[in-house]
């Protein structure tokens, strides 16, 4: 019998073994279900993708296995008896020259068995990689722009797109290439597309300006595209009209009569609008004292004589040329009117006192002087925080005159900050602001009504520190996922090299000299660095020391001014990543550990010192002490046979006899006691009570107390005379026991 089980265990002994053993042919590797690959868009065609890890050999002849793609025409395939899969066609991100992912199904057959076929699903995926330069849109870009147009005035908006998927490859950084006058425009900032005035515009020194314009993406390496602006400069009425010469001297010749046309020297009279680009039409017209004896032809200037002109000479006069469309763009010059004397070349010029101009070709025949500025340009400086009223500079002339001095100005936007006094001496009329205007340049005219003279003057406003940077907001907020940061140069981690941008800090400083320059203060200062553009990042070496999600730190931003000013804004960045979580978990973990346990000894702490109030107050409590009861006697005790009431807050009652009964004892405790917390007058004193009473003891003291009689207060009022006898007595008795734990409050 033994036999034929050994038998039949051995037949059975291949069975068990075969299926034990498996096939896995045509299983992957991994133990997953799909394969999967990612490359890059600018793989070329007919790289290996990557390697299938499939059990088995798929070689031609002596392989186990066979490998072939279910689709057709797909843009991978199979290199034959290989496992490699291959690129067929490009891929592109963008899906412009191909598909952006491919999903394919591996068909794996075992050789050699009748099995059925594996179905291995394969899935491609692509990742962007910089392969397009920002497009602009409209480019070229053409723009006219006013000449009086304020710095930061909006010219274009230059916009470009980049192709590629959002991120760095499709960032585009905007700016302005060196060049010809490439310093009047720039760009807002450089993301933002928007063209700006950089510097103030002048139609008289430039009519057009050619701009090259770049984009650039922030892909490694960059791409870029260039452009080109065309900005044409508009002409604005910015420029007084202006006379060929400041001095003209006319000469009446002997035979004038009304109506005749004079000649003037150093040449005609002309003067002509400074903006070329508008050119208006000018007025000409004279003022001061005389001014109606000299005929001025309006559209010209031409000067002729009248009838009351050649009665009263020598005359000075201001000539004033005037646009016609704007009466506050003017220019004034002088015009001097002698009588010629003599005939022929030798004629001279007929000269007043006081004056010495002599006109060319003509001699003077008396030594006569003029009035004269004693400079030809006067320069002042003036801090902009000058007061109303302060004296700029005095224009001081010679010869000394006593008659009254005339001071003319070339524009009359002069009397909107300055005035001048018949003194000559130049005041502040309003408040001045760099910001606004930081030179003020003028020509001044004196006269005496007989002669005159013309200087320059030059005004320079000084800078003064009048502003503090001011932040955008008062507060600044950040997020920084260490996780999505990526260094463009090795593709690692931002959070473990370099720095990991976390926000833009915008300051801003009133006064247009001064720079700002930004500082980090606080307990995770050190773990940020700020760029002189108020660019905010994150250093990389700091991540590992994290122990918090929210780091605080200030911002405080400096200016060059002098004296110099400062701001602070609080700054406030959130934190998160992967690596962080760990550490920061832990830390709260432990923080509310320790909490807890500070509670439970705080707790302790608690209950001890309750324990220990509660014992204090209990040994207070007296518990039938001899020495207690004297005590409390002794406290009220009366002198001279009569008793004094006890100012005390509380008196135990211990008086009591020997031969008190217990039951009618506690009949009587209950009319005695009074309710406690309440506060009550003294009870008067008892009547003298004689000797032989006093002989009685304690008891007949205190029998109307027990018996309860009316009129009493319930208060027993013990006796200065009881003897050593009677209170030890009264301390052994069971019945006092119970009384010495009675307060009275009263």
């Amino acid at each position: 019998m033994s036999a034929l089980l050994y038998l039949a265990l051995l037949v059975a002994a291949p069975t068990v073994r075969s299926q034990a053993i498996q096939d896995s042919r045509c299983y992957l590797m991994n133990g997953g279900a799909v394969e999967s690959f990612f490359i890059g868009e600018d793989t070329p065609v007919g790289s290996i993708i990557g390697t299938l890890s499939v059990n088995g050999e798929p070689e031609d002849e002596s392989g186990n296995i066979s490998l072939k793609l279910q689709e057709r025409g797909a843009a991978v395939g199979i290199a034959p008896g290989t496992k490699n899969l291959t690129l067929l066609r490009v891929l592109d991100r963008e899906e412009k020259l191909g598909p952006s992912s491919v999903y394919v199904n591996v068909r794996c057959d075992r050789r050699h068995t009748a099995d059925p076929s594996f179905v291995i699903p394969v899935s491609v995926r692509v990742w962007d990689v910089n392969d397009n330069a920002p497009v602009w849109s409209g480019a070229p870009y053409r723009a006219r722009v006013s000449e009086l147009s304020a710095v930061g005035a909006r010219v274009a908006a230059a916009t470009a797109t980049d192709p590629d998927q959002p991120g760095p490859h499709a960032t585009v950084h905007y700016s302005v290439l060196p060049g010809p006058h490439s310093e009047y425009i720039k760009f807002l900032h450089e993301l933002d597309s928007t063209l700006v005035i950089a510097k103030p515009l002048d139609y008289e020194r430039v009519h057009n300006l050619t701009l090259n314009l770049r984009a650039r993406d922030a892909g490694t390496p960059p791409r870029y595209n260039d452009t080109t602006l065309y900005v044409e400069v508009l002409d604005a009425d910015d420029q007084n009209p202006k006379f060929e010469h400041e001095h003209y001297v006319a000469v009446i010749p002997d035979d004038a009569q009304d109506g005749t046309e004079l000649e003037t020297n150093p040449g005609p009279i002309k003067a002509w609008d400074q903006d070329e680009g508008i050119n208006a039409p000018l007025v000409f017209s004279a003022s001061g004292p005389g001014a109606e004896r000299l005929r001025v032809s309006r559209d010209t200037g031409r000067l002729a004589a009248t009838a009351m002109l050649l009665e009263n000479l020598p005359l000075t006069v201001v000539l004033k040329a005037m646009q016609v469309d704007n009466p506050d763009r003017y220019a004034l010059a002088t015009v001097s009117v002698r009588r010629r004397v003599g005939r022929g070349a030798s004629a001279a010029v007929e000269l007043e006192p006081g004056s010495s101009m002599v006109t060319p070709g003509v001699t003077a025949t008396a030594e006569q002087k003029e009035i004269k500025f004693t400079r030809k340009e006067y320069v002042a400086r003036l801090p902009e925080d000058a007061a109303v009223g302060t004296l700029v500079l005095t224009l001081n002339t010679s010869p000394h005159t006593d008659r009254p001095l005339q001071f003319y100005v070339s524009e009359r936007s002069f009397l909107e900050k300055f005035a001048i006094n018949s003194l000559g001496e130049v005041l502040l009329r309003k408040s001045l602001d760099y910001e606004t205007a930081a030179t003020y340049y003028y020509q001044v005219m004196v006269t005496d009504g007989a002669t005159n003279d013309t200087a320059s003057l030059n005004i320079t406003v000084d800078n003064v520190n009048e502003w503090e940077p001011r932040f955008r907001y008062p507060l600044y907020e950040f997020r920084a996922d260490l996780d999505s940061e990526q260094d463009g140069l090795n593709g690692q981690s931002g959070a473990s090299t370099g720095l990991i941008k976390v926000g833009q800090l915008d300051v801003y400083d009133g006064d247009a000299q001064d720079s700002v320059t930004l500082t980090l203060r606080g307990l995770h200062a050190p773990f940020f660095y700020v760029n002189a553009a108020g660019e905010l990042f994150l250093r990389g070496e700091a991540v590992a020391s994290l122990n918090t999600t929210v780091l605080h730190l200030v911002a405080t931003a400096h200016d060059s001014g002098a004296p110099p000013r400062q701001s602070s804004v609080p700054v406030a960045v959130h934190v998160s990543g992967a690596g962080l979580g760990a550490e920061v978990t832990s830390a709260g973990a432990s923080g509310v550990l320790a909490t807890f346990v500070v509670a439970l000894v705080l707790l302790a702490l608690a209950v001890c010192a309750l324990l220990i109030y509660i014992c204090t107050v209990r040994r207070r409590i007296p518990k039938g002490d001899p020495t207690t009861d004297k005590l409390s006697s002794g406290v009220v005790a009366a002198t001279s046979g009569s008793l004094q009431s006890v100012s005390a807050g509380a008196t135990t009652i211990l008086d009591s006899t020997s031969s008190l009964d217990i039951r009618q004892e506690q009949n009587n405790v209950k009319h005695s006691q009074r309710g406690p917390g309440k506060s009550k007058v003294a009870p008067s004193p008892p009547e003298a009570i004689s000797g032989a009473e006093r002989t009685a003891g304690a008891g007949a003291l205190m029998s109307d107390h027990i018996a309860g009689a009316a009129g009493r207060s319930g208060v027993a009022w013990p006796s200065t005379e009881a003897n050593d006898r009677d209170s030890v007595a009264e301390a052994t008795n069971p019945a006092l026991a119970e009384h010495m734990n009675l307060t009275v409050y009263f």
